[in-house]
């Protein structure tokens, strides 16, 4: 799943499951020590109670108060955890219990009987005996005591307690505790949840589309307020952009450079070589005689062919430094782009021209140039249209160029297969901190558009 593949989720997961597994841990623990604690606490309490109710039964046997007694026996029976009470003679008749069927009957005929046997020492020793069974589970108490003021007349306080409420409690009470701690875990992983949101995921999320939009060449890349990791990131980042789009500057108008001096070697020396040869070959066909019919056409045909080269040379050279943008302005340029794609493709071409000379210091409008170019040209290429149109305006805070065409629409070359012209068209975008938007529209023909914008605070 999605969730489970950030970073924010894993954490708050682990967490959790961290938290649940010590939870369950501590309910354990927490179990077993409070069992611990209640066993010590009715062991303790038993021998009190024994202990004190021993004492009070020989001071109302003395005095001859067998109500009182019987109450006293009662309010033992008030214990939740007290499961059976008696008090015995030392021949074992049951002379008071919590339990009236038990009254005056012999303790072997009672459920303590088994206890009364194991333990009936204590008449002898007259120490008290406190015991629990194996399991824990039934706790005997047995305190001797005189009935009068002879030191024969012996009997003893026999109360068994259960500890299986007690032991309940105890559980539910774990139970109660467990649960409150989950609540508290659960609560603690929604605050871990938000707070690595806010602190982390979002910023990340922001670096992610931060490096996206950098790569999309959408402009220089933003960066993240703070001095936290992540804002350095993001200055760090921001710094290299910086560098790398220098650099490309530097390596476009390296290449500029070099165009414009083929460019301009080609004008000056190739082209003026072969108006002058081709000047000759003319004067050379006239020269020659009638008679001499065949050499003159061929001289003719050279004369052509020269001429034809001459053109291609000079726009060749046209192509490589475009003198027409420094002492013409942009559209000046852009309609040479027409006439060339009219000439070599055989195409209908139309511009639609705003000034926006003042808004592009020289270098962007060469950029520009260079752009609508290289998108012209392609389309002619590899689209076959028969119409194009080139726009220039200004919307909003950005001046728009688009190309439209009525041929193919562009499809993206095979991964590897970026030829050079759209290498550069791309340095020349990130350059200009440009975008291009490529779109159609259908309807009773079919037109390709491809729309450069560029923001007008481009240096």
């Amino acid at each position: 799943m999605i969730f489970f593949r950030s970073i924010q989720s894993r954490i708050t997961l682990s967490v959790l499951l961290f938290g649940l597994l010590m939870i369950l841990f501590n309910n354990w623990r927490n179990k077993d020590w409070l069992t611990e604690r209640q066993i010590e606490r009715m062991t303790q309490e038993a021998a009190d109670t024994g202990s004190r109710l021993a004492g009070l039964l020989q001071h109302l046997s003395r005095k001859q108060q067998e109500r009182a007694a019987e109450l006293e026996m009662s309010y033992v029976s008030l214990s939740p955890d007290v499961d059976l009470g008696l008090v015995c003679n030392k021949e074992g008749q049951v002379t008071c219990a919590t339990h009236m069927q038990w009254y005056h009957m012999n303790v072997q005929q009672t459920p303590l009987a088994e206890e009364w046997r194991q333990h009936s020492s204590v008449l002898t020793s007259m120490e008290p005996a406190v015991e629990w069974d194996s399991e824990q589970k039934n706790l005997f108490v047995m305190v001797p005591f005189f009935e009068t003021y002879e030191t024969t007349s012996r009997a003893a306080v026999l109360i068994r307690y259960n500890s299986t409420l007690a032991l309940e409690r105890v559980s539910e009470e774990a139970w109660h505790e467990s649960v409150r701690q989950a609540a508290v875990l659960l609560g603690s992983c929604m605050l871990l949840w938000f707070v690595l949101d806010e602190l982390v995921t979002r910023r990340v999320r922001k670096v992610v589309d931060i490096l996206r939009d950098a790569s999309s060449g959408k402009g220089p890349p933003e960066v993240l307020k703070g001095k936290d990791e992540l804002s350095l990131i993001s200055r760090e980042f921001a710094g290299t952009m910086e560098k790398l789009r220098i650099a490309e500057n530097m390596v476009l108008e390296a290449a500029e450079q070099e165009r414009r001096k083929i460019g301009k070697d080609v004008h000056d020396d190739l082209c003026q070589r072969l108006s002058a040869t081709k000047m000759k070959a003319e004067v050379m066909r006239g020269m020659i005689k009638d008679s001499e019919g065949k050499i003159a056409s061929l001289a003719g045909q050279v004369a052509d062919e020269l001429s034809e080269s001459t053109v291609i040379a000079r726009s060749m050279a046209w192509g490589l430094a475009p003198v027409s943008i420094e002492k013409h302005g942009l559209k000046d340029a852009l309609e040479n782009i027409i006439r060339f794609a009219e000439k070599s493709y055989n195409v209908r071409c139309s511009l639609d021209y705003t000034d926006v000379s003042s808004s592009l210091t020289n270098s962007s409008k060469e950029l520009l140039f260079r752009i609508a170019q290289e998108l012209v040209v392609n389309a002619c290429k590899h689209s076959s249209p028969q119409v194009v149109s080139i726009t220039v305006r200004t919307e909003d805070d950005h001046i728009v160029l688009s190309i439209i065409h009525d041929g193919s629409a562009f499809s993206e070359p095979a991964e590897g297969g970026n030829g050079m012209g759209l290498h550069l068209l791309s340095q020349r975008l990130r350059t200009l901190s440009a975008t291009l938007e490529r779109t159609s529209e259908t309807g009773t023909k079919d037109f390709q558009i491809a729309i450069v914008r560029i923001p007008l605070n481009n240096p």
